[in-house]
Formats: C-alpha cells, sequence, structure tokens
C-alpha cells in the first residue's frame, strides 16, 4: 500500500490531509505542537517512535497516524519507510533539513555558508531573486514578488502567471539547473569537494507540492555512498528546492569531526 509523510499539521496541512484521503494513502503526519489542526482531525496519535514504526508496518489501509515530535525526527522515518511522496507544509527548507541530518548522523556539523553566498547572490536575476539571509544561508527566488501572495489553489502554470499576468519564460526549476550548470538531481564533486542536491516539488493538487520520496531515498544513499570523503573534507553543499514558480536554495559548509 503506498504512503504519505506530511511534515507540519497547520493551515496547509489541511490540504495535504485531503490529497491522502483522496488518493487512500496510508500516512505519518508530523507536528511538535499536539494542539495544531491535524490533532483535531487525527484519532491516532503517537508519541513514541518505535511504536509509531511498529504500527505503520502493519497498517494496511488507509489511515492517517499523527506523530507528536519535532520535525527533526523526519529522518528516522525516511530511513525506515519509503513514502511515495513527502509533502512540507512547514516555514522551513525540508530537504535542506534532511541533508544536514543526513550528514549529522555522519558525525559532521552543517553551518551555513554565508561569507559565500555572496557569489550566487549577486548572479542570480534581479527578477527571480525575491529574498535572501546570509545568517542562515538561504537564497529564496520566485516569480512573485515581495509583496504578492499566490493563491491557495493556483495549479503553477509553467510559462505564463495569470494571476499576476507575467511571463515565465524558463521555470525556476530549469533556471536553477541552468544556474548550477547541470541537468543532475545529484552531484557530489570529490575533487573539487562540493556536493549540490536539487530537488523539485511536483505539483499534487492546485495549492499543494510534494517531493518524491525515492528522490529523497537517493539522496541518502548518495551521501552515504561518499561518506568517507564527507567525513575526511570540508565541503561546500547546496541543496535547492524548486517548482515552476518558486525556489529555495541553502549554501552550506560542512566541518570536520575534531
Amino acid at each position: 500500500m503506498k504512503s504519505l509523510l506530511i511534515a507540519g499539521g497547520g493551515k496547509f496541512g489541511k490540504k495535504a490531509i485531503d490529497y491522502s484521503k483522496k488518493l487512500r494513502y496510508k500516512t505519518i503526519l508530523i507536528d511538535k505542537d499536539p494542539n495544531c489542526y491535524a490533532s483535531k482531525q487525527i484519532q491516532n496519535k503517537y508519541e513514541s517512535l518505535d511504536n509509531l514504526i511498529k504500527d505503520f508496518k502493519e497498517l494496511n489501509q488507509e489511515k492517517i497516524l499523527f506523530f507528536n515530535e519535532d520535525i527533526s525526527i523526519i529522518y528516522e522515518l525516511i530511513k525506515n519507510f519509503h513514502f511515495e511522496y513527502i509533502i512540507p507544509v512547514i516555514p522551513i527548507h525540508l530537504t535542506s533539513l534532511i541533508v544536514k541530518l543526513c550528514l549529522n548522523s555522519l558525525g559532521l556539523n552543517i553551518e551555513p555558508e554565508s561569507k559565500r553566498i555572496n557569489n550566487p547572490i549577486n548572479k542570480i536575476e534581479t527578477d527571480l531573486l525575491l529574498n535572501y539571509n546570509k545568517d542562515t544561508g538561504l537564497i529564496y527566488l520566485s516569480y512573485a514578488k515581495i509583496d504578492e501572495i499566490c493563491p491557495n489553489d493556483c495549479p503553477g502554470p509553467p510559462n505564463y502567471c495569470p494571476t499576476f499576468k507575467r511571463e515565465k519564460p524558463i521555470t525556476i526549476t530549469n533556471y536553477v539547473k541552468k544556474f548550477f550548470q547541470t541537468q543532475k538531481m545529484i552531484e557530489i564533486s570529490k575533487r573539487k569537494k562540493f556536493a549540490n542536491f536539487l530537488l523539485e516539488s511536483y505539483q499534487l493538487m492546485a495549492g499543494l507540492g510534494g517531493l518524491k520520496g525515492n528522490e529523497l531515498k537517493e539522496v541518502v544513499g548518495k551521501i552515504q555512498e561518499n561518506k568517507d570523503s564527507f567525513i575526511s573534507h570540508k565541503y561546500e553543499i547546496r541543496v535547492a528546492t524548486t517548482c515552476n514558480c518558486h525556489g529555495v536554495i541553502s549554501v552550506l559548509k560542512s566541518k570536520l569531526i575534531q
């Protein structure tokens, strides 16, 4: 039976829950707030990771389980299950967090690359550069402007924005690939000591995107395959999550094990 993972049980979690029910997935929803929206919609609540893993493995029917835990536990779930989609509905760069947690498991500290972030910031087209935060190593790209709010039911068409009447000559996904000069989702250079992880958020329904579970599994697998190099050298790491209209890039660096 197909599985789904929802990260966040707030306002936008409702749309993810509706999607889960419509497609009849067995689902885990994570939120650290015991009184979040999801807590009122889901009867099966867990605080123990071991109990959740046991019950979810045995579950063979459509059901949503609420895991009352911090989002940092998500790496343990990804290791234990194959989810068709992972739906991020929380205000953090989830792909970047998963990469960090995977590298943390190797004993590495991952920090924002605040000094070298100027290089990509200065090169990104000004019309697409929405915002950035050097302290956190985050760069935001969008066809929307800083004061524009996309509708909750937007289908995210690739070539034209009907909401703001704006041409989109290239999707943000393809722009970031071009910007990084690669068509690969994963690029790890042992010689130059850099790693790029570029993941696409796929449109599941209007206003809702999801990351493919098998692509995140591949990211984790490639990090594990190259763990000796990550442990032995300092790396510059860039993690991007994009869709047709928006994108976020985390510029990070690894610190060697002491």
